[in-house]
């Protein structure tokens, strides 16, 4: 039950940390990676609504913190996570009980970790076996987590429309370091890996049937007269590549614009025949699988 818990609380929660990404503070799409860490800016405050767009955003919210905290209390109190009827109590009655545990200082309850490990030294890139920090605690915003609970209850039971914050969903996603939890990292790879699969097996089909549409013929005329846009010159162009095979068309005409972040082996860019786009995202998926391929060898 307990790594059943953890599961939906990470799957919630991605999808609530990914809209998080996708709006700026000031409203805007973040376009810099560097902003996309919900974390990089302190959470705002006062009226503040978290993507109003993003349709069931309270029951997400609710459904997340409500796991997230049954499996906290389950691990450091077992058995108190369940009421006198043996039902699991509600967010807001495992937060008062976590609270009557832990005292909080200022809204907030520092919940230490019977078994810290050691700090783990971090690389300068990210990596898809990069390991995260643990912290010696766990930082629950009772005071947030609550008024974020009083603030989704509106649009949950029909009474109105729902009032989220940045600041409620950032609370939320803090109490992942739990180590209950601790898994919102790899629910998080895994949906940016289905993403980039999906991008990528919709982007060949585009290229197909545009190939289809300008024939055989015309397509092995276009690749012979292809120039490669990003050739490699010690000089001019030191960050250059030659041009590779096609996976879709099959002709030497997919333009490299740089090789997949980790193991530098496959490229991304763009064939300049059939106009297959294969992205970071999907090249790195594609150089991981033929790691583990080359490992099987091995």
């Amino acid at each position: 039950m307990r790594d059943q818990r953890a599961e939906e609380f990470a799957r919630c929660a991605v999808v609530l940390a990914a809209e998080l990404r996708e709006i700026r503070h000031d409203g805007a799409a973040a376009a810099d990676p560097e902003e996309a860490d919900p974390f990089a800016a302190p959470a705002p405050t006062g009226d503040d609504p978290f993507a109003p767009s993003m349709a069931g955003r309270e029951g997400v919210f609710d459904q997340a913190l409500s796991n997230a905290l049954a499996a906290i209390v389950a691990s450091e109190w077992p058995g108190e996570e369940l009421d006198r009827n043996g039902r699991v109590r509600s967010a807001s009655a495992l937060l008062k009980l976590i609270e009557e545990h832990v005292p909080a200082t200022g809204g907030i309850v520092l919940v230490p970790d019977k078994h810290p490990m050691p700090e783990i030294p971090q690389g300068d890139t990210d990596s898809l076996f990069q390991t995260p920090r643990l912290s010696s605690h766990t930082r629950i915003d009772v005071r947030t987590l609550q008024n974020g609970i009083e603030a989704s209850q509106a649009a949950r039971h029909g009474r109105g429309a729902g009032g989220l914050q940045r600041r409620h969903i950032e609370a939320l996603l803090a109490v992942d370091s739990h180590r209950s939890l601790g898994v919102m990292g790899e629910e998080q790879q895994d949906r940016i890996q289905q993403i980039a699969q999906e991008e990528d097996t919709a982007s060949q089909k585009r290229a197909a049937e545009y190939l289809e549409r300008i024939g055989e013929e015309e397509a092995t005329r276009r690749a012979e007269n292809v120039t490669n846009p990003n050739a490699y010159h010690p000089k001019h162009n030191p960050g250059g590549h030659d041009l590779d095979t096609c996976p879709v068309c099959g002709h030497e005409t997919f333009c490299v614009e740089g090789l997949d972040p980790v193991f530098g082996r496959v490229g991304y860019g763009q064939c300049l025949v059939c106009t297959y786009i294969r992205t970071p995202g999907a090249a790195e998926d594609e150089a991981f699988t033929e790691h583990l391929r080359s490992m099987d060898d091995e």
